[in-house]
C-alpha cells in the first residue's frame, strides 16, 4: 500500500508541474501578445498618402507653424490613425512655445480617440503633460 500511495503522490506532482508549465507558458505568451499590439513604428502608421511624406517631412523639419500649415492644407486627405500622429507630432513642437495651442489640439485629439486607438498611450502621457 506504501508504494502504491508514492506512486500516485509522484504521477500527482508530475502531473501538476506539467499543468502548471503549460499555464504560465500560455500566460507568457497572451502577456507578449498584449504588450506588442501598442507598440508602433513612428511615421509608419497607414493613412497618409505616400505622395505627401516629403511634404510632411519638410514641413516638420520648419517648425510648428509650417506644419499647422501644412496639416490645413492636406487634413482631408490624411485618415486616421495617421492623422492624430501627425497632430500630437505638431502638439509637442507647438507646446515648446504656446501650451495654450498644444492642449487646444489635445481637446480636439480627445474628442474622437479612443481607448483601442494605437496612439492612447502617447496621447494620455501629453494631456497629461498640458493641463
Amino acid at each position: 500500500m506504501r508504494q502504491f500511495l508514492t506512486v500516485v503522490l509522484v504521477l500527482a506532482a508530475v502531473w501538476g508541474c506539467w499543468r502548471f508549465y503549460h499555464y504560465v507558458r500560455d500566460e507568457i505568451r497572451s502577456h507578449e501578445q498584449r504588450d506588442t499590439s501598442g507598440r508602433y513604428a513612428p511615421g509608419k502608421l497607414p493613412g497618409l498618402p505616400a505622395e505627401l511624406e516629403g511634404s510632411l517631412a519638410s514641413a516638420q523639419a520648419e517648425g510648428p507653424a509650417a506644419l499647422q500649415r501644412w496639416l490645413a492644407a492636406h487634413r482631408a486627405e490624411i485618415a486616421e490613425p495617421r492623422l492624430t500622429e501627425i497632430e500630437l507630432d505638431y502638439v509637442v513642437l507647438a507646446g515648446r512655445t504656446s501650451a495654450r495651442e498644444a492642449r487646444r489640439v489635445l481637446d480636439q485629439i480627445g474628442a474622437r480617440i479612443v481607448r483601442t486607438h494605437p496612439l492612447h498611450r502617447r496621447f494620455e502621457q501629453l494631456n497629461a503633460a498640458y493641463p
